[in-house]
């Protein structure tokens, strides 16, 4: 007898699709890291503090400048002339009363004298900080810390982003599963449905055997469109993840390894050396050293060796080049900023920064330890689903006889036919926690990058 399809696949096979081409998972993840924009966007603030870092570096070198004018300037020459007036003004006087018809001036008590110029001058300057009390290294420490705070922020990013691409990646063959184990039972309750019939219209089961198949088939066929909507969804995560311009078809099937990835104190030693937590600690060190020293030793000078040299041109010999060379030492007295509230700040920023680190000594072996555990869960959840399907298979084959001898109801076979579809999707979810579990276990130890080698290393495969 020749069955057909139920009415769900043969739509779903009347329908042109899109192909999907086949992606394996660490292809997939490449793809993701290169659409992210919140791993792009850490890359990029990590890559801008890593400029504003490298642009300090010369902090403490001499600089040159050079500058210019163009004006016109006036200058005032005052001489006191009053005792050389006192010294000739009476002799002056006696010239006079000797000689009436001549005109004797007098000595004014001050000559004064204007001149205006017109005026060119080009220079050069440079100056050298010589010692600034250790600000100068502490700007650039501080500049250093946080450019290294930003690549650790871009590494967190990518590992949150390894992740969520295992969950959406690994989602689409769960999904794939469950809309196929759905097919199976929609179809093997199908099949029971038109045994009912015939033995109906033989009488030798009465009418609501059949009523109740026809109920269960509906049922399932309601299932099973679900099932259908959750792939669906599941493929578009993925697709809008990678930003694909079509579906992708995963091709690295669920998996399981049978004997576990390893004992948790290989992985709690691996969590201390790579999680990110303690980069990044030992950036908010630095930076917050760097704040101390900023802040300055309680009067400490500044020092600086100045070089200057000015040309003046044009054609008046008063204004002559000039140049000069010097020391200048600044001693802070009195300020408008409260320096030692600010090293009180840095003291208190320094503490909270150990405060930090000795919560992360306690939490990051917690969070490895739940994750291995929960691995662990998902791996024994998993062997026991062979013996469970096993038992649904035998129970359906023994419904199917009895209610065929009439010696079992239409509902303990729809009920058998949906307890091995429950029992395969229980084993196919115990395989997805277990790869999730294991995504989460390798972000805690900051090496999500092995999950493509574990995934390829292992000896059970969902297909």
């Amino acid at each position: 007898m020749r069955i057909s399809p139920p009415w769900g696949l043969a739509l779903l096979l009347a329908v042109p699709t899109v192909q999907a081409e086949p992606l394996a998972f660490d292809a997939a993840l490449q793809q993701a890291r290169q659409a992210s924009g919140s791993v792009r966007g850490a890359e990029l603030n990590a890559q801008a503090r890593q400029l504003q870092a490298q642009a300090l570096d010369r902090l403490g070198w001499p600089t040159l400048s050079a500058g210019g004018f163009a004006g016109r300037l006036s200058n005032t020459l005052s001489v006191d002339t009053s005792g050389l007036a006192g010294a000739l003004n009476p002799a002056l006087d006696t010239l006079g009363a000797v000689f009436p018809s001549a005109s004797v001036p007098q000595v004014p008590d001050l000559y004064t004298t204007s001149r205006q110029t017109n005026l060119a001058s080009v220079g050069l300057s440079s100056v050298w900080p010589v010692y600034t009390g250790g600000r100068l290294s502490a700007l650039q420490d501080l500049a250093a810390g946080r450019a290294r705070e930003a690549e650790v922020e871009h590494t967190e990013a990518d590992d949150q982003l390894a992740t969520l691409a295992a969950q959406r990646y690994f989602t689409v063959p769960l999904a794939r599963q469950a809309l196929a184990l759905r097919e199976a039972a929609s179809q093997g309750i199908g099949e029971h449905l038109r045994a009912a019939q015939l033995l109906e219209q033989q009488g030798l089961i009465a009418r609501t055997e059949r009523l109740k198949a026809e109920v269960a088939l509906a049922t399932a066929r309601r299932d099973e469109a679900k099932a259908r909507s959750d792939l669906a969804l599941a493929e578009l995560a993925l697709q809008r993840l990678l930003a694909a311009p079509q579906p992708v078809q995963p091709s690295t099937p669920l998996f399981v390894h049978s004997a576990g990835v390893g004992p948790l104190a290989g992985f709690v030693d691996a969590a201390m050396a790579h999680h990110p937590a303690w980069a990044k600690l030992a950036a908010k060190r630095e930076q917050a050293d760097a704040q101390r020293r900023l802040s300055g030793t309680p009067g400490a000078p500044n020092v600086a060796a100045l070089a200057h040299y000015n040309y003046n041109g044009g054609r008046h010999q008063t204004l002559q080049p000039n140049w000069q060379v010097g020391v200048v030492v600044s001693l802070p007295i009195f300020g408008a900023v409260d320096h030692g509230r600010l090293r009180e700040a840095a003291r208190l920023d320094q503490a909270r920064v150990e405060l930090s680190a000795a919560q992360a000594e306690r939490d990051v072996p917690t969070l490895v330890e739940s994750q291995w555990r929960a691995l662990e869960n998902a791996r024994a959840q998993f062997q026991t689903t062979a013996a469970s399907i096993e038992l649904s298979r035998e129970q359906l084959r023994l419904a199917r006889i009895a209610f065929q001898n009439a010696q079992a109801t239409s509902v303990e076979v729809t009920d058998a036919q949906l307890g091995l579809a429950k029992a395969q999707i229980e084993r196919s979810q115990a395989a997805f926690d277990y790869v999730m579990a294991l995504a989460r276990l390798l972000e805690a130890c900051g090496q999500p990058q092995r999950l493509p080698e574990l995934a390829a290393s292992a000896d059970t495969r969902i297909e």
